[in-house]
């Protein structure tokens, strides 16, 4: 299970660019030119979806403040009367509407930001190369020294990886564009480069929280600014075009993004990740009408985003020593 970006066909030719470049080129230091080039492209394939989402958090915030926050609070006098003030008092209100909006945009961009960097960058956690993990033999019953683990195979054994050679904890999987088992891992993510589990989880829930916070403001308020672009006569045919284009393209994405982010909030609120849901409550698997780790609403959030309330939506890291990702409280145990 590797793949849930929201688009198959990328996502398929993404793991098979990923595979043949694991697979089938040496390293880049034992490559041949050509196959240099082949990597670079592979590579470039891999992180497009990273630039397209730079992109998007630039120009999305760039536009914002150039056609909606900028007019507000600029001072000139030959700003058109579509702009709803015809007082001093009417003036004050939009510019100090257009302060507060201007703030709270960049509020979500300096924490969209820094969650979108972690998430990135933050590993997900692998199974340690223990003697705990390490396979001894496929065929060897439960022993005292085998872990105790809520998800077994079917003859009641503990799930193996036979790519990583390790025995598998509760919740983790292998991912095929990683190369390796991922902690509590919830899916592959092409739009930040990494897997999504059980260290960067909160960052990639962060990244969707500031994601639709903005985009919810950018819907609630940038339709002044397609008011007076379709109506104000000195704007041009283009800049019109540019303007009620951009609110269009940003508020189906912001639709999209608010309902991902709510199906986000609803998964950690009853301990699902996208795996279990998709693959096994959807299927109905027994034992998944509701999350076998499941506790308590507060405590689903606690294990997802920290044991400090307080810092459940900064991308700052609030886990106990203890928490390690390969032991989770189920009805089970």
């Amino acid at each position: 299970m590797a793949e849930n970006s929201g688009l198959p066909i990328l996502d398929k030719a993404l793991d098979e660019a990923n595979f043949y470049l694991k697979q089938s080129l040496p390293p880049w230091n034992e490559a041949s030119g050509l196959q240099r080039l082949i990597i670079f492209f592979f590579k470039l394939a891999i992180i497009l979806p990273v630039l397209i989402l730079i992109g998007i958090i630039i120009a999305g915030y760039s536009l914002y403040i150039i056609f909606y926050v900028y007019p507000l609070v600029s001072s000139t006098s030959d700003s058109p009367d579509l702009y709803f003030w015809h007082s001093n008092s009417e003036k004050f209100t939009a510019e100090l509407r257009g302060w507060v909006c201007f703030g709270l945009s960049s509020w979500n961009l300096f924490w969209l930001c820094i969650s979108v960097y972690r998430a990135m960058m933050t590993s997900p956690g692998e199974v340690p190369n223990t003697s705990t993990w390490e396979i001894t033999s496929i065929n060897k019953e439960v022993s005292e020294s085998t872990p105790l683990t809520t998800e077994n195979r079917k003859d009641g054994g503990i799930r193996i990886c036979v790519h990583c050679n390790l025995k598998k904890p509760d919740r983790c999987h292998h991912c095929k564009q990683c190369g390796k088992c991922c902690l509590k891992m919830d899916h592959h993510c092409n739009w930040i480069a990494n897997c999504v589990g059980y260290y960067n989880y909160k960052y990639f829930y962060l990244t969707i929280f500031y994601g639709a916070s903005a985009m919810a403001i950018f819907i609630a308020t940038f339709w002044e600014s397609v008011v007076v672009a379709l109506y104000d006569k000195e704007t041009s045919n283009s800049m019109s075009f540019i303007i009620v284009l951009t609110y269009s393209l940003m508020t189906m994405l912001g639709v999209t993004i608010i309902a991902f982010c709510i199906f986000h909030t609803w998964m950690i609120a009853n301990n699902y990740t996208s795996i279990e849901f998709c693959e096994k409550r959807r299927f109905k698997v027994p034992g998944y009408e509701k999350s076998p780790y499941s506790i308590s609403t507060i405590e689903n959030f606690k294990e997802a985003l920290g044991q400090n309330p307080l810092l459940w939506y900064f991308p700052f890291e609030s886990r106990g020593k203890e928490d390690k990702g390969l032991y989770f409280k189920s009805k089970k145990y």
